[in-house]
This record gives structure tokens, C-alpha cells and sequence, in this order.
């Protein structure tokens, strides 16, 4: 009967346990099966980190290949930096012009040259392949530079380039030339002070360089290459000018307004003007060319053109209006020339660029022409390991 019992009791145990042993192997196989996708996902996301860090890298690689062939060139033709840094003393001279011109209707024309202060500045500067950074003292003048603020900004590679002009004056002018007021007065206006015009000269200037394996800007005005043989190459850019021009007539000295006797010909009222604000828009095309005409020795001289569209602040453009800005043709551009001798460790130099933009309106028409004129001499240093013997 004992033994009965405990077969029973053995049998009823071992049912009522079942479900749990069931269970327990279900688990088992659920866990297995979570296990198993798990890998699985992993192993898929794995793949596809893989994939991302390849699609990243294969974009990092063609961002890096643009950028390297900004300075892609023929080693024949050019010479490449063999060093990581450089160093140079450089001596700035700035010099800028205004002209106003106008004609009434009787046909009668008068014209003003009005320039700030010329800046003599010198100054060091380091740099790091692209980048140079310094700063410049202004020796000749140091009073008048709290009435103008004037920042240039060039970067050139063998590809592209590009300017960034910032010029601000106020107050501090002298004129240079005025004709058309009568012999007397237009002798004795030379040299006066005028302190009736406040200008504004904001420029952004970018252009691709065609020949860029044969031919260097930086050769001539950034030490960083050299150029062994003589080359030249068409240039082709886009250009964004911003000028203000407020002029105050009534400061001009009496000998012109009018307001003096012995005064000839008082202003006229179309030379009157109280303020321009205007913008252009333009494309520009030209020609540089690198002459090398001794061992280490280059003269380098481009001239780049362009025409666009001007437009008057709140003013709405029509299509006569384009067409006639076209027919004008605006004589903006950009000149630049430079001499330096380079055994690409020490080199010495000067440099010049000119930036003219153009105003023609009716009778009356403003030029401002912005001047820049460099000396310097320096070194490169740290010879990068590619070319260290």
C-alpha cells in the first residue's frame, strides 16, 4: 500500500511539475531565439557601420582630393613650398582716390580728385601655408588712423582665388585735382583739406585661374611656390561691390562754391550731390601671365575686367535699365603686378593691386580707385617631412 502511495504521489509530482519543465525549455528556446537576433542584428549593424564609416570615408577622401587639387601643378613649371612655415617683414602702402565728376545742361563739366591720407605701415607677419597673419603699424600718419579703417584680405591657391576689400573713411580727405571751377580756383583748390565726405567700400572678389598646373599666382604674391618657366593663363570670376559715398558740398573751400570773391565758375548743381548707395554685381574675365626672366627671378602682371549690374539702394531694376548697364560697360577692374626673386628658403619682393570700381549715372559719375603697394623680404622654415633628405 506504501509503495502504491508513493507511485502515486510520484505520478501527481511528476504531472504537476511538467508545466514548468515545459515552460522552462520554452524559455530556454525564447532566450535562444532573442540570442539569435540579436547576433544577427549585430552582425547587421555591424555591416552597416561598416558601410557608413566606408561611404564617410570615401566622402572625406573626395573633399580632400578637391581640396588638394586646389594647388595640383605641373613640378616642372613650378616648384612646390618645401616648407610648413614662413616669416616675413612687410611695408604697406595704401592710397586711395575718389573723383566726382558731373556735367550740366549747358554742357559744362566739372570734376573733383579727392584721396585720404596715404598709410605707410609696417609690420610682421608669420604664416602657415595658406594662412598669414601680422600686423602693420602705420608710421607715416598715426593720427588719421582713427578716421579710417582698412582691411584687405587675399588668398590665393593655384586654382582659386579670392579678395575681400573693407575700407571705411571719414572726414580726413585733401584734394588733389579739381578743374572745370576756372584756372585760379582749380590752382589754388590743390592741396586743400575737405572734410565733407564719408566713405563706405565693401568688395567681395572670387576667380578660378584656368592654366592653374602651369601657371602660379601665389608664385608672384604669396612666396609659396615658385614658377620655373614662363606661363600665363586666362582668369574667370564673380564680384560683389558695396559703396557709400555721403558728401557734404557745402565744406568745399569758397574758392570752389562760389561763396569767395574772384570765385570764376561756382559748383554746378549737378555736382551737388548729397549721397550714393549702391551695389554691383558683376562677372569678370581677364589675363595673367608670369614671366621668368632669370634664375629665381619672376615679374608677374594680370588685368581682369568686368561688367555687371549696378543698382541704387530701394531702386527697382527694369529691363531698360539692365540692357543699358550692359551697353555702358563699367570699366571695374582689378590689376595686379608683383617682381620677386625666390630660392624658395629666402625670398624678397614687392607687389601692387589695384581695385577701381565705377559709378555712372545721368551726368554724373564717381570712380574710386583703391591702391595697395608692398615691400617685403622673409624666409620659410620647418621643411616638411616629404622633402627632409
Amino acid at each position: 500500500m506504501r509503495h502504491f502511495v508513493l507511485v502515486i504521489t510520484l505520478i501527481i509530482v511528476s504531472v504537476c511539475a511538467y508545466p514548468q519543465v515545459a515552460d522552462s525549455t520554452r524559455v530556454s528556446e525564447a532566450s535562444i531565439d532573442t540570442l539569435s537576433a540579436s547576433i544577427t542584428d549585430s552582425v547587421s549593424t555591424s555591416k552597416d557601420t561598416t558601410s557608413l564609416r566606408q561611404k564617410i570615408k570615401k566622402k572625406a577622401n573626395i573633399f580632400a582630393r578637391f581640396i588638394k587639387s586646389f594647388d595640383e601643378y605641373d613640378t616642372t613649371y613650378i616648384s612646390p613650398n618645401y616648407y610648413n612655415f614662413t616669416a616675413m617683414m612687410q611695408n604697406t602702402n595704401f592710397y586711395q582716390v575718389y573723383r566726382l565728376q558731373a556735367t550740366n545742361a549747358a554742357g559744362h563739366t566739372q570734376s573733383l580728385h579727392i584721396s585720404p591720407t596715404p598709410s605707410f605701415k609696417v609690420g610682421p607677419y608669420i604664416g602657415w601655408r595658406w594662412i598669414f597673419l601680422g600686423y602693420t603699424f602705420d608710421i607715416g600718419h598715426p593720427k588719421s588712423a582713427t578716421k579710417t579703417t582698412e582691411f584687405n584680405l587675399s588668398l590665393y591657391s593655384s586654382m582659386l582665388g579670392c579678395d575681400l576689400v573693407y575700407i571705411r573713411n571719414t572726414g580726413d580727405f585733401t584734394i588733389r585735382k579739381a578743374s572745370g571751377f576756372g584756372e585760379t580756383a582749380d590752382r589754388q583748390a590743390k592741396g586743400m583739406e575737405f572734410s565733407g565726405l564719408d566713405t563706405y567700400t565693401t568688395s567681395l572678389n572670387a576667380y578660378y585661374v584656368f592654366n592653374h598646373r602651369h601657371f602660379s599666382y601665389p608664385a608672384g604674391f604669396a612666396q609659396s611656390t615658385v614658377q620655373r618657366k614662363s606661363c600665363g593663363s586666362w582668369i574667370l570670376g564673380f564680384r560683389f561691390d558695396k559703396q557709400r559715398t555721403m558728401f557734404d558740398h557745402t565744406q568745399l573751400p569758397h574758392i570752389l562754391t562760389g561763396n569767395e570773391p574772384g570765385a570764376e565758375t561756382p559748383l554746378i548743381d549737378e555736382m551737388k550731390i548729397a549721397k550714393l548707395d549702391y551695389f554691383n554685381v558683376s562677372v569678370s574675365g581677364g589675363y595673367a601671365y608670369n614671366w621668368v626672366f632669370a634664375r629665381n627671378f619672376l615679374l608677374s602682371v594680370s588685368l581682369a575686367p568686368s561688367i555687371g549690374i549696378k543698382k541704387m539702394k530701394g531702386e527697382r531694376l527694369s529691363g531698360k535699365e539692365f540692357w543699358s548697364n550692359i551697353k555702358n560697360f563699367n570699366f571695374d577692374f582689378i590689376s595686379r603686378a608683383g617682381i620677386v626673386w625666390n630660392n624658395t628658403h629666402w625670398f624678397a619682393g614687392a607687389s601692387f593691386v589695384g581695385h577701381l570700381y565705377d559709378y555712372r549715372r545721368d551726368r554724373i559719375s564717381l570712380s574710386n580707385s583703391i591702391n595697395y603697394f608692398n615691400v617685403y623680404v622673409g624666409f620659410n622654415f620647418n621643411r616638411k617631412k616629404q622633402y627632409r633628405k
